[in-house]
């Protein structure tokens, strides 16, 4: 469970954004910010050097942003929807509604841009499963 913070603006959020990572390097924390509707929605996921960003489909690490294919996105979020779970290839296709040998090449894609860019490897595989993995450091 965690806490929650509500600021008034952006400038106050931004500026506990900034101590939080300079303090407090290994926080993990959710920015939430309210629709047209008022309803709180997610719009990014901080943990270590890592920013997830979902309305734009942006993975950025240390400040750099990963390029990924939207596919690569879409299972990027099917393993980020539980980190209790792990997925096989036949699950990440059905899930993403393509063949299981095209699963396999866009989740091993994944894995090596991931790891080539950053050195990190959020995404991992476990025997057959692959699971994400919030590494902070």
């Amino acid at each position: 469970m965690g806490e929650l913070l509500y600021f008034k603006n952006c400038e106050e959020r931004k500026k506990a954004e900034e101590l939080l990572k300079k303090y407090w390097p290994e926080a993990s924390f959710v920015v939430m910010r309210l629709d047209m509707q008022n309803t709180i929605e997610e719009e990014r996921v901080h943990f270590g050097k890592w920013d997830i960003e979902f309305k734009k489909k942006r993975m950025i690490y240390d400040g750099t942003e990963i390029i990924i294919t939207d596919l690569q996105w879409d299972i990027l979020e099917l393993l980020m929807s539980d980190s209790e779970l792990s997925f096989s290839i036949k699950e990440i296709a059905y899930a993403t509604n393509i063949e299981v040998y095209e699963a396999q090449i866009y989740v091993e894609e994944l894995l090596k841009t991931i790891k080539e860019q950053t050195g990190s490897a959020i995404v991992q595989k476990n025997e057959e499963r692959y699971s994400f993995v919030e590494i902070t450091d």
